[in-house]
């Protein structure tokens, strides 16, 4: 998932939509939209009754509709516990497509991808993802099957914040009808859209009801829908933190669970994420001052980058830079967080990482040109997920047992990304939403650790910036038969973005009960 939010906090997700499917260059056959959208208002079903319905979202050119891929909505209950609130009754719809491999699949236990964000529409990144999604389930002979969680994308209803995403676009400009607006007014200006949001939502949601408990029964619905006695978990950033209480709620329908950019509950996302940057942020300038060719290229990275976040801070500069999708000039503003929370998005993806240092370099002298398309490229997904049931999400179950104050000593021991989590929805703002978001509080067992003996894969990058390798192995302690890799190079998320753990990848999900060969590892660096 990378974070698509500006430094101001116009965020989608607190973890981003980088990690929705893996990272890798779209599709290679062409893309034609579907016949026809899902309608807004499914009709009302059986609950736990698959629907067939029109595939919604963008499709390979030769893939056959109804044979290759059949798409369905899944009525679940929106309320799984009586006497909490909310409108009784109410039902829900889930978006679900079911994609088959050449020639059928040969073994009855498909592959459930859950997707990160939270928040973060896996249905609707598909396009960008078919093939490093599609390629390692049908070598095995698996159905993969793909879903929107409940809130999220093509399933009704979507918590989507329209409102908020127009801001963030509003204000890479910082300005509003031609005024200028201070960072005070900026983040004063989100909480009004977030609050407009939640009380448009509210009327029609129970906010409640949209958490990973919920969605982790919703999980156990889709297999008992399927038909199959047990299906395997696939889980990216959010996704792992999902398939956790899968494992805990449901265990009895897994035959195994791959856990990509480990997420656990026993974590604090919020308080923990100026250290982990900072983390990735180090781990990125040793290892080109290791390396003999950046090393000597770029001597002082380190020192420049942060002098160069520290002057931007205090002097912003307002520019004018091209659209690369509509070749129209735009006015932005560019200060140190900006610069930070766009490194921040490029150390997700393993590729980009390379081409930091000399990005960093460039921006140093004034070229920021590789940041503007970092920036734009950022603002251009920021539809493709829904901000309500992310904050729902987190609400419920991450900030209750959190805190303000212990986020705020932590951003003392860390000045030089401290700016960036202040008046932002991955720091301080968080706070003050979920005071008023009616997202209710997870039960204190939601936020301890998922202990299992199923069949675990625990995979980390070594350069991500906000799902750290510690925080897989911190996970694979409570699963006694989890197998835990970290990949050097790597980011956020790795199935798909290296040959390497895309074969343990597909060997571990042949043979869940054996640790898959990892001597490919040692040929990564």
């Amino acid at each position: 998932m990378t974070v698509r939010r500006s430094a101001l906090g116009l965020a989608c997700f607190a973890l981003g939509l980088a990690a929705c499917a893996p990272s890798r260059a779209g599709p290679a056959t062409p893309i034609r939209p579907a016949p026809t959208a899902l309608p807004a208002n499914p009709t009302p079903g059986a609950v736990g009754i698959l629907q067939p319905a029109l595939c919604s979202f963008p499709l390979p050119e030769d893939l056959r509709e109804g044979e290759d891929v059949e798409c369905f909505f899944l009525p679940v209950p929106e309320r799984r516990s009586p006497g909490a609130g909310g409108t009784a009754g109410r039902v829900i719809q889930l978006a679900v497509a079911v994609l088959h491999p050449p020639g059928g699949p040969t073994h009855s236990d498909p592959v459930v991808y859950l997707s990160g964000g939270p928040g973060a529409s896996a249905l609707e990144m598909l396009q960008y993802s078919w093939e490093a999604m599609t390629e390692p389930i049908f070598a095995i002979g698996r159905d993969l099957v793909v879903f929107d969680q409940r809130g999220v994308g093509r399933s009704r209803p979507a918590l989507d914040c329209p409102e908020v995403d127009r801001l963030a676009v509003d204000l890479v400009d910082r300005t509003i009808e031609g005024e200028v607006l201070s960072k005070v007014d900026a983040e004063r200006l989100l909480m009004d859209r977030l609050m407009t949001c939640r009380d448009r939502l509210a009327a029609n949601a129970d906010l409640s009801a949209y958490n990973s408990a919920t969605s982790a029964d919703d999980v156990e619905d889709l297999r008992r829908a399927l038909g199959v006695e047990a299906i395997n978990l696939w889980g990216g950033s959010y996704g792992t933190r999902l398939a956790l209480e899968v494992m805990r709620r449901h265990p009895d329908g897994l035959r195994s669970v791959v856990l990509d950019a480990v997420y656990p509950p026993e974590v604090d996302l919020f308080v923990e994420a100026p250290s982990n940057f900072e983390r990735a942020l180090e781990a990125l300038f040793a290892s080109c001052a290791a390396n003999p060719t950046c090393g000597s290229a770029f001597p002082a990275l380190r020192s420049e980058f942060l002098a160069m976040v520290a002057r931007l801070n205090d002097s912003p500069i307002l520019r004018t830079i091209e659209d690369p999708f509509t070749q129209e000039d735009r006015p932005v503003w560019t200060d140190g967080d900006v610069i930070l929370s766009l490194t921040f998005q490029l150390l997700y993806d393993s590729r980009l990482r390379y081409l930091l240092p000399q990005q960093i370099d460039a921006a140093t002298q004034g070229d920021y040109r590789a940041f503007d398309l970092a920036r734009v490229s950022r603002v251009r997904l920021i539809d493709l997920g829904s901000q309500g049931m992310s904050l729902s999400v987190q609400c419920h179950e991450e900030v209750p047992f959190s805190s303000l104050e212990a986020l705020q000593r932590e951003l003392a021991h860390h000045p030089g990304v401290r700016s960036m989590y202040e008046g932002s929805l991955l720091g301080n703002l968080v706070y003050e939403v979920c005071l008023e978001w009616g997202a209710g509080q997870a039960d204190p067992a939601a936020n301890e650790a998922v202990s299992s003996d199923l069949p675990t894969l625990v995979l980390a990058g070594e350069f991500d910036p906000i799902t750290p390798p510690f925080w897989g192995r911190r996970a694979a302690r409570n699963l006694s038969r989890a197998y835990f890799y970290e990949f050097p190079g790597l980011g956020h998320g790795a199935v798909g973005v290296a040959s390497c753990p895309s074969a343990m990848f597909t060997a571990f999900l042949e043979d869940p009960d054996r640790p898959p060969d990892d001597s490919c590892i040692a040929d990564m660096r």
